[in-house]
């Protein structure tokens, strides 16, 4: 490739593997392994809905604190009537039905995404290891082949991504990375200019599938059988990139996410409000539990408020939550894998362990093999 690890690599600060280590979920066995688990910030529920918490608690000390101190008698009659209404009706609202439809569909939508994400590792290895050795064109054949196949992946994970986005907000920021040339740029730009609604990473493979299709023309496959194997592995990549295209343009209706949060929220008004003031007052101890420290009426709006979130970040796993996935890492990965594996064209074990044991029998099968020539 003509990219430079300096050029695209610069921000890489972990090797992934060290990474995923860290990131892995300690174990939660005995009771070290759960206080492990629920001290945990990073990921973890409080992180999401902590503003949603000092926001309720602040309403519910200023209803308090309203009808407590600034209320007439006539008022906190109209108070109590209405917490009490409150109370006997905020179980009516159903809100177990509405979320368990939304997460439900929403991390179903994540699992079939997590199983089709394209990889980019199967496609550059099938293709390299399917030509014939030794070519005088093979790396430069290989280097193209990897570098459109890392393009394809960018530009498909562009339209449902905004961190990549962020990294790469046009084609030019692509052609300053050294991952597209100008003439290539060129084509792509055009598309917008004619209107063509074909997206742009599949018209980066119908190129590779012309590479591959004049490799064949030009015998550079080692069995001509490799050219519809390669085709094939090819066919798959791409249709990982389209479903991936298809994840981002055909999401979750917003109607049924704003249903679901107005629901959640309702339920949250509710609770405010609802509480039993005149059998509180008659102890005090249950009069300070009820004011200030309203842990039962808000308990199950929480359990509520972390399911209604934890959907939220199904619904889009590539954002920037700690949860979603790292796009950005994923894309440094595929761009070390295509130098990595594009370089197995002209490289054998020898010169990475010297001699091997093998060699040996590998020379006496040459010989073998070249005295019948000889003879005949």
């Amino acid at each position: 490739m003509n990219v430079t690890k300096s050029q695209v690599l610069r921000n890489v600060s972990e090797v992934p593997s060290v990474l995923a280590f860290s990131q892995t979920a300690p174990d939660a066995g005995g009771f070290g392994g759960c206080m492990s688990i629920l001290l945990r910030w990073k990921g973890s529920i409080y992180k999401t809905i902590w503003k949603d918490l000092l926001v309720y608690y602040g309403l519910y000390y200023l209803i308090t604190i309203i009808h407590n101190y600034v209320l007439d008698e006539d008022g906190k009659r109209a108070f109590v009537a209405l917490a009490k209404y409150c109370l006997k009706n905020s179980n009516s609202i159903n809100v177990m039905i509405m979320l368990t439809f939304f997460t439900t569909t929403a991390l179903h939508r994540l699992f079939a995404m997590q199983t089709m994400i394209p990889g980019t590792a199967k496609v550059i290895t099938f293709f390299v290891l399917s030509l014939k050795p030794n070519l005088p064109e093979g790396p430069i054949v290989v280097e193209q082949f990897a570098r459109w196949t890392v393009l394809a992946w960018i530009l498909t994970f562009r339209v449902v991504s905004k961190p990549l986005r962020t990294m790469f907000p046009d084609i030019i920021s692509l052609q300053v990375a050294g991952i597209i040339k100008e003439k290539e740029r060129l084509l792509l730009e055009r598309v917008e200019t004619e209107r063509n609604k074909t997206p742009r990473a599949l018209m980066v493979i119908d190129w590779m599938l012309l590479l591959m299709k004049e490799s064949s023309v030009h015998n550079r496959f080692a069995e001509k059988s490799n050219y519809l194997k390669a085709v094939e592995v090819l066919m798959t990549f791409k249709k990982g990139c389209g479903n991936t295209i298809k994840f981002a343009t055909k999401n979750m209706p917003y109607a049924l996410i704003q249903a679901v949060i107005i629901v959640v929220y309702t339920y949250g008004l509710v609770t405010l409000i609802a509480r039993n003031v005149e059998e509180a007052s008659s102890c005090v101890f249950v009069e300070v539990i009820v004011n200030y420290i309203p842990i039962i009426p808000s308990m199950q709006f929480f359990v509520f408020l972390v399911w209604l979130n934890f959907g939220r970040v199904a619904v889009n796993p590539f954002g920037t939550d700690d949860d979603d996935i790292d796009v950005t890492l994923l894309f440094k990965t595929h761009v070390q894998d295509s130098f990595r594996l594009a370089s197995l064209y002209s490289q054998d074990l020898e010169q990475i362990f010297g001699q091997m044991p093998q060699h040996q029998h590998n020379q006496e099968s040459s010989l073998q093999s070249a005295a019948p020539m000889q003879n005949q």
